[in-house]
């Protein structure tokens, strides 16, 4: 009863997570229910037992059948974190970031991240690509946060799965340009094959070796390498201004149904709107139509441009720019 105990409470991580839908939300244990974990856990923690030192620190992180106490939380963490327990070291990373307890510091949040997301913690690995993608403790660096990304994607991190159609659109476009084309490991015919694609598969491409490009795939998260001449289409950003690319060298994966600027026309003359100032959070941004991948580029914003948050759809955000150009953004490119 008492192993039952610890188990289900290990699975309870602290979820305010970095991510496009912002913190989620998730139930704790009833106070019997933690009160049990704590008579339980306390002796194997204290005895060297990792998943007990982390069910302690989450005890202590959100004040279950305990009264809250940031420093236990931390010792605790620190512990587990000292045995590689990724979920340990993922909330020490959350407490970094929020300043629970101890000076608010991304990189340090992002030293966190990187320990437990190479330990394999999905959650880790989505929070570290939104450091890489918005440079917050880290050099700003799309491909890395591709890459953590689609880990995090392929092991069923949904936040993942909303974020990573989003990087990737802010990536070198390109598509196959051959059928059954290996998609290997390393850049070199002697890399194993992970996959193989046909033509026009749409890709992004995050590295090149030579003759090689490194490429990933929207559809099941992979990432592997390809010889460049089988590659084609446009290899440059997507279209600025109001010019439109063609949709087979964009690559898109639409999560709703596009819609017409008229839809999302600017509002009549003489009406104004209110809202939260924010600021561009990317070097360059794409800015679209519509709340999806698959709505067209309208333009491109760059970092720190100042915009008005004038509506939202899900992880979309609607904006106006001080000159009164608006549109479209995903919510985790803009920051305070």
């Amino acid at each position: 009863m008492k192993h039952k105990a610890i188990s289900r409470l290990a699975v309870i991580a602290i979820s305010a997570l970095v991510c496009a839908t912002g913190a989620l939300a998730q139930q704790g244990p009833s106070e019997a229910q933690a009160a049990e974990v704590l008579k339980s856990a306390r002796p194997l923690a204290e005895n060297g037992n990792a998943t007990a030192q982390y069910n302690m620190g989450v005890l202590y992180d959100e004040g279950y059948g305990v009264e809250q106490d940031y420093a236990q939380a931390r010792d605790w963490y620190e512990k587990a974190a000292a045995q590689n327990y990724s979920k340990a070291e993922h909330n020490l990373g959350i407490m970094y970031q929020e300043g629970h307890g101890v000076p608010q510091s991304d990189a340090k949040a992002a030293e966190w991240f990187k320990r437990a997301a190479e330990h394999g913690e999905p959650a880790a690995q989505n929070n570290l690509a939104v450091l890489y993608v918005r440079g917050n403790g880290v050099p700003q660096d799309l491909a890395e946060a591709t890459r953590w990304a689609a880990k995090a994607a392929e092991a069923g991190n949904e936040s993942a799965r909303n974020n990573l159609p989003q990087i990737i659109d802010s990536l070198p476009q390109s598509r196959i340009d051959g059928n059954n084309v290996n998609i290997r490991s390393q850049p070199s015919t002697r890399g194993r094959v992970i996959r193989q694609a046909d033509r026009s598969t749409p890709v992004a491409v995050l590295d090149s070796d030579g003759d090689w490009r490194q490429v990933v795939f929207a559809d099941d998260y992979a990432i592997g390498w390809v010889a460049d001449f089988l590659l084609a289409g446009s290899t440059e950003p997507l279209a600025s201004d109001d010019e439109e690319a063609p949709a087979a060298d964009m690559g898109q994966v639409s999560e709703a149904p596009p819609q017409s600027d008229d839809a999302q026309a600017d509002l009549p003359q003489g009406v104004s709107e209110t809202g939260p100032i924010r600021y561009i959070g990317g070097d360059v941004v794409n800015v679209r139509s519509g709340p999806s991948t698959g709505n067209r580029v309208k333009f491109q914003a760059k970092r720190n441009e100042r915009v008005m948050v004038t509506g939202r759809e899900e992880d979309w955000r609607r904006i106006r720019f001080d000159d009164g150009r608006t549109g479209w953004i995903a919510g985790f490119l803009l920051v305070e």
